[in-house]
């Protein structure tokens, strides 16, 4: 038979209260830690991609032509997919950031754009003889169709904070190889 001690009784409800006051600091710690963890991958990711794109890009003739630009990035405008085999297409799907049913095919995300410079936007300025691709992505952190997003409760008076989300900005530029 096994007898507690009064004084290991206080103790362990002593322990159970301390883990319940630093729970919520713990979980604060995890969740930035994935948080930050997430949105360091996601811009790995987009600048890779707007590294690769960037460099074939540069040694492809004819980038005036809207179909080729639209060929090379593997998207159209709009963000549907028109060239699974392009590097662009390539780095996200490989990064699962695709709106597939895995995130490794399908189109874009809504509010993503895959831009071919100067050609897509006039009001850049790039040195003679470069091309440049500028990806934007929009970070989501806690978001899905099926749960919607994710909010941080303010109190009770106060309205829910939604979780931090950003667009995520890379561009890369390279010298034409071709002119």
């Amino acid at each position: 038979m096994i007898r507690y001690s009064p004084r290991s009784r206080r103790q362990s409800g002593q322990s159970m209260v301390e883990f319940a006051l630093s729970l919520p600091l713990l979980l604060l710690f995890l969740v930035s830690i994935l948080y930050f963890g997430r949105a360091f991958y996601v811009k790995q990711i987009v600048t890779m991609a707007a590294q690769e794109g960037t460099r074939m890009i540069a040694r492809v003739p004819g980038l005036s032509d809207n179909s080729t630009r639209d060929y090379m990035r593997g998207f159209t405008t709009d963000g549907q997919t028109i060239n699974a085999a392009s590097p662009v297409y390539l780095a996200l799907a490989a990064g699962h950031l695709l709106d597939g049913p895995n995130g490794a095919s399908g189109n874009l995300p809504a509010g993503s754009r895959v831009e071919i410079l100067p050609w897509d936007d006039a009001s850049t300025s790039l040195p003679a003889g470069t091309v440049s691709v500028r990806i934007q992505y929009p970070f989501k952190f806690l978001s899905s169709p099926k749960f919607g997003t994710v909010r941080v409760w303010s109190g009770p008076d106060g309205a829910a904070i939604p979780f931090a989300n950003t667009l995520i900005s890379e561009q890369a530029v390279a010298a034409q190889e071709v002119y």
